[in-house]
């Protein structure tokens, strides 16, 4: 179920004018009223900037994408850009593209699940650390990781490291079924291609199958 939430935000500053320099209590009055009115409008202020931060993007399998996962997805994507030397390309995608990239990455613990396999602790901890290797020497990629935060930034590769290798086992265990069903009569690339056909055919099922609720401007 798809849900569409539009948000405008509105924000109306009152200005106070006209007031009477010869009566000095309307004066007073008038600006006590314009004080009241700017401290209103900068609470109002922080509520909407408290609520864009809690913002709800979707519910997939009952866990939230909240504005926080945004941002790091858009940033994943400028560090890609930049680490390809495309630093000039430094846009987000589309919140659509970034919602439906995370309900696929969702559906591939999922699929992982009902497959009956999963990434250990030590297998995403060495890939993170291979990866903090090849990239230790770019200087792009330090500071960019400094900006966003790194120990944020580490928290959310962990996770998505866990669901890579989820597909790849699941990959595996598709290709080992594939070699029992055809009893070593087929190639490996052939096995490898039907693996592949059978898994992003899977990964659709599972993208229905996962109760999801999308919100989005």
């Amino acid at each position: 179920m798809k849900i569409l939430k539009y948000i405008v935000l509105l924000i109306f500053l009152a200005v106070v004018a006209g007031c009477n320099n010869q009566d000095v209590t309307t004066a007073t009055t008038e600006q006590n009223k314009s004080t009241s009115d700017e401290v209103g409008v900068k609470a109002e202020t922080q509520v909407e900037i408290q609520n864009k931060s809690d913002e709800i993007y979707a519910s997939v399998g009952g866990k939230k994408i909240a504005q926080e996962e945004m941002d790091y997805e858009c940033f994943r994507a400028q560090l890609q850009n930049a680490l390809s030397n495309k630093p000039k390309d430094n846009t987000c995608p589309p919140e659509k593209n970034l919602i439906s990239q995370i309900v696929e990455l969702r559906a591939v613990d999922y699929l992982a699940d009902l497959k009956g396999v999963t990434a250990t602790e030590e297998e995403v901890q060495q890939r993170m650390e291979a990866i903090k290797q090849e990239l230790s020497s770019s200087e792009t990629f330090k500071e960019m990781i400094t900006s966003f935060g790194e120990e944020k930034f580490w928290n959310y590769e962990k996770q998505r490291y866990f669901t890579i290798i989820n597909s790849e086992k699941v990959k595996q265990k598709l290709i080992a079924e594939e070699k029992e069903k055809y009893d070593d009569q087929k190639d490996d690339e052939t096995l490898k291609y039907n693996a592949k056909k059978e898994f992003d055919d899977l990964l659709v099922e599972a993208v229905g199958m996962i109760d999801t609720t999308i919100f989005y401007e």
